[in-house]
């Protein structure tokens, strides 16, 4: 008897084991909830966008057309390349580790008055600028830390680009988009000689995290461990070796099918109760019977 089990016959096992497939599918499904929910930390995203365009001031000097704009679109593949560079990523680190002082008064020139006589009178006294060191929380991130944190993407013949940050802390991840973005824009006129990229959004915080798809992972549980149910259920029909039908037994032993014989099951006890009507003779006859049993 070969191991070959037909559509129908793959049907009749699904039926049978219908509502343990459909149990087994709900726990995965469980399962993969609970892990993408729980188990797996979120990761959130910021982004903020930048534009590669040159100055008015550049504009006059270098007659700028629409090859000029095709070229800045060109230049974007160089600029990603200088923002995941370890000179942009090594000052970032720097300036997460050791946030600015906090900028108390503002810095101010002296204000003089001049007179008739072209005497200039003092009128207010400069003000040095007063800081305080911040309270804010340094980040210990290295220069590797950051190159698998920071990404840079584009639009084809787009002149904008954007820093893309993905942190397990969404305020971390909206901070080093800006700074990335900030040491960039500063730095970009030592690389280039020029200074045609401005920031035009910066990243903002953003609570909803883009990992992990507890949909996706709620999905591919149920499918998981289904899948793996069905398949032991299958190895089980498959290895299974108990005759399950009459033309098993014709297939097997090759004989001819005469007809089937139903099961009964068997009586554990059995008793007869008889009412006769009481007599002479019928009630002797039952004495009998009384006292037959009772011996």
């Amino acid at each position: 008897m070969d191991n070959v089990i037909e559509l129908s016959q793959l049907w009749q096992i699904v039926k049978k084991y219908w509502f343990g497939l459909i149990f087994m599918a709900i726990i995965g499904a469980g399962v993969g909830y609970s892990i993408a929910k729980f188990v797996i930390s979120p990761t959130y995203s910021s982004s903020t966008s930048m534009l590669v365009n040159r100055s008015a001031e550049d504009a006059s000097t270098t007659n700028a057309n629409l090859a000029d704009q095709q070229a800045d679109v060109q230049l974007i593949s160089t600029y990603k390349n200088l923002i995941t560079s370890s000179n942009v990523l090594g000052t970032v680190s720097d300036e997460l580790a050791h946030p600015a002082p906090v900028v108390v008064k503002k810095a101010r020139e002296a204000v003089y008055q001049t007179l008739a006589d072209g005497t200039n009178v003092l009128v207010t006294p400069a003000q040095e600028e007063v800081t305080k060191q911040s309270n804010k929380k340094g980040y210990k991130l290295s220069v590797d830390d950051l190159k698998r944190m920071v990404s840079i993407s584009s639009q084809t013949n787009s002149q904008v680009f954007s820093i893309d940050v993905k942190s397990n802390n969404a305020q971390l991840a909206a901070k080093i988009a800006n700074e990335v973005a900030s040491v960039f824009k500063a730095k970009i006129g030592n690389f280039m000689n020029i200074n045609n990229v401005s920031i035009i959004d910066k990243a903002t915080v953003n609570k909803k995290p883009v990992a992990p798809n507890v949909t996706l992972f709620t999905f591919a549980g149920l499918v998981v461990f289904a899948s793996f149910s069905f398949i032991l259920v299958m190895i089980k029909e498959l290895t299974s070796t108990t005759i399950k039908s009459s033309d098993e037994v014709v297939e097997l032993l090759g004989i001819t099918n005469l007809g089937t014989i139903s099961y009964i099951k068997p009586i554990k006890k059995f008793s007869r109760n008889v009412t006769e009507p009481l007599g002479s003779g019928n009630g002797g006859h039952r004495s009998r019977l009384d006292r037959k049993n009772r011996e």
